[in-house]
């Protein structure tokens, strides 16, 4: 089975590159390991701009949005809320399996195969071409796009990814029944060392009473906290009831160094396309599928897989999104050394618009400036973000 490019896994990333090719009339595969899609825990919240980017109609993105978010509230250690609002829908909490099929019902009705249940074994490049053997498939193209996570089989084996790299955050996350929030058109951050170590915790409602409540913690068992938090915090989570449970790791330490190599690119949490402080990542995943499709599809015109010319993807992507991850990698590696009152101090000082940004590693430049003229975090934490 020949192809023009092979897309290991079908999340965010691996399915809007294979539609966006496949668009540009080009043969696509896209080999999933799972049974299903969305297997992976996620908090489920995305951007209002989130639709713009992946080009869904209102009406489709409406079979996937559980609710509209009028905006967010970051908890300090010492209980002070810090409000983020907006003037229209700052974003969704959406369901994410209905999410991905939406998106693989796009890529499949651009002319894209999808393949459930194959796992890649084994993938080399002979004469051109990339070989990749799978569960039950052979498939041949001159282009293999590892869209794989961060446990990426493709990174490995092309040796894109050196040992210890790839830094990590473990995660729990159940959702729960009867949760009760002040306001349920909000989502709800909390942040402190005995809280999180070096992380957060999350509540996102859904519909009804439903809620996705989870933690990424460093250096810790996550489910310990979890479960401690919850026990804390009976207000919310007195009449509430576990339905389900996930785990699993999130990318936190920016891009790899490497993205792409003779006939291979990575995309997606794969390539590191995590914006650190968040763990968020489908955006930037959706992001880096279609801006690797734009020059995937002149590479295959010009008949060209050298890393030089898949390398134009990787300037494209810096050029906005590579940016802001560097940047919130640089905002994740101070604020996980702050104490909890240090925590407690910088909720004083910045804005809800400063604290967006500093999470989103947007105008990181404006946050710093203002934190100089304070002696606490002139050194320790803005002369950081302006290295």
């Amino acid at each position: 089975m020949k192809y023009d490019a092979i897309v290991v896994g079908a999340g965010p990333a691996g399915l809007m590159f294979a539609r966006k090719l496949a668009e540009k009339g080009f043969k696509v595969s896209v080999l999933e390991k799972n049974e299903t899609l969305s297997v992976k825990p996620c908090g489920e919240g995305i951007s209002s701009r989130v639709i713009t980017t992946a080009e869904i109609s209102q009406s489709d993105a409406n079979r996937f949005i559980s609710r509209s978010i009028r905006g967010a509230i970051v908890v300090a250690p010492n209980g002070k809320q810090l409000s983020i609002t907006s003037e229209g829908d700052l974003g969704y909490i959406i369901d994410k399996r209905n999410f991905l099929r939406v998106l693989g019902e796009y890529a499949a009705s651009a002319g894209a195969d999808i393949f459930m249940r194959e796992q890649v074994k084994q993938a080399t490049v002979t004469g051109g071409l990339v070989r990749v053997t799978a569960r039950t498939l052979t498939v041949e193209a001159p282009l293999l796009v590892g869209a794989d996570g961060y446990l990426s089989f493709t990174s490995r084996a092309f040796g894109l990814e050196r040992q210890a790299e790839r830094k990590v955050i473990p995660t729990v996350q159940y959702l729960m029944t009867n949760v009760s929030l002040d306001n349920p058109d909000y989502t709800y951050f909390y942040i402190g060392n005995e809280v999180a170590p070096k992380g957060y915790v999350w509540i996102f409602p859904k519909d009804g009473t439903l809620a996705n409540v989870g933690i990424g913690v460093q250096g810790s068992a996550p489910k310990i906290y979890l479960d401690k938090f919850i026990k804390e915090h009976q207000e919310i989570f007195a009449k509430s009831k576990i339905i389900e449970f996930k785990g699993a790791a999130v990318t936190i330490g920016g891009m790899l160094e490497r993205i792409v190599t003779d006939h291979v690119m990575l995309i997606g949490e794969a390539a590191g396309q995590v914006i650190p402080l968040t763990g968020g990542g489908i955006h930037t995943s959706i992001a880096g599928g279609k801006i690797a499709a734009e020059v995937a599809s002149k590479a295959l015109e010009l008949d060209d897989f050298s890393a030089k010319t898949l390398g134009e993807y990787v300037s494209k992507y810096n050029e906005y999104w590579g940016k802001r991850i560097k940047d919130s990698l640089k905002g994740l590696n101070v604020i996980e050394k702050l104490s909890d009152e240090e925590l407690n101090q910088l909720a004083e000082i910045l804005s809800p618009e400063d604290v967006v940004n500093l999470a989103n590693g947007e105008n990181v430049v404006q946050v710093a400036t203002k934190l100089l003229r304070h002696p606490i975090f002139s050194l320790k934490v803005a002369k950081a973000l302006l290295s």
